[in-house]
């Protein structure tokens, strides 16, 4: 075979080959993207239920208890964290039945300020991504000391409030003082089209208070 042959043979299978091969990369980052979007809204599931879960728990007494709290079990600290964040601190007794703080730890009797537990959840500054916050999970150790540990990167802002439970049929009511249902809005930043303002994750929950007083 020749050489002028060999090149037109070599030029004509490039032809053919290099639409499908770009179609299977394009096909396979789109994948990738759909994958890593799927996982990111799947963690901001996860944060959100945490948060839930801390919430309901708020202001629990124990049937065993001897000891009765002398603080709101519910505080929302408007602006206190990273780039005007909100941040909401919860404490309780520890459940007569097994129950876990934010970072899976069992809540015990050690783990306590005051006889109670104790967990924040508030966003601080990403090292790694200066347009991004982390969420971050506080709670007590085992001497009785705070420590943290981080569940959400790439979180863009969290807001909290209190609302009104008769205005979720219209416009959410957002309210000064303690309602017994708290509205949680968790913005993320996807790792794929950052640029695009609307393929931002962005969750809302409205989570009932069990426990305490309820002002309608």
């Amino acid at each position: 075979m020749s050489l002028l042959a060999c090149l037109t043979a070599l030029t004509l299978s490039t032809i053919l080959l290099l639409p499908p091969a770009w179609l299977l990369h394009r096909v396979l980052i789109y994948q990738s993207q759909i994958e890593t979007r799927f996982l990111q809204q799947q963690n901001v599931d996860r944060s959100l239920e945490l948060i839930g879960r801390a919430i309901q728990g708020a202001g629990y007494q124990a049937t065993t208890s001897q000891y009765r709290a002398t603080v709101e079990s519910i505080k929302i600290q408007k602006g206190s964290s990273s780039r005007s964040g909100d941040a909401i601190v919860l404490t309780q007794d520890i459940p007569d039945q097994l129950g876990y703080d934010c970072m899976g730890n069992a809540l015990t009797r050690e783990r306590t300020i005051k006889q109670q537990a104790y967990q924040r959840f508030y966003l601080e500054p990403n090292q790694n991504d200066s347009r991004t916050q982390k969420l971050m999970c506080q709670s007590v150790d085992r001497q009785g000391r705070l420590h943290q540990g981080e569940i959400l990167n790439n979180v863009l802002s969290l807001q909290i409030d209190w609302v009104r439970a008769n205005s979720l049929t219209h416009q959410p009511e957002i309210s000064r003082t303690s309602t017994g249902l708290i509205t949680i809005t968790l913005r993320v930043q996807p790792q794929i089209g950052q640029n695009d303002p609307a393929r931002v994750i962005e969750q809302t929950r409205y989570i009932s208070q069990r426990h305490g007083m309820y002002n309608p």
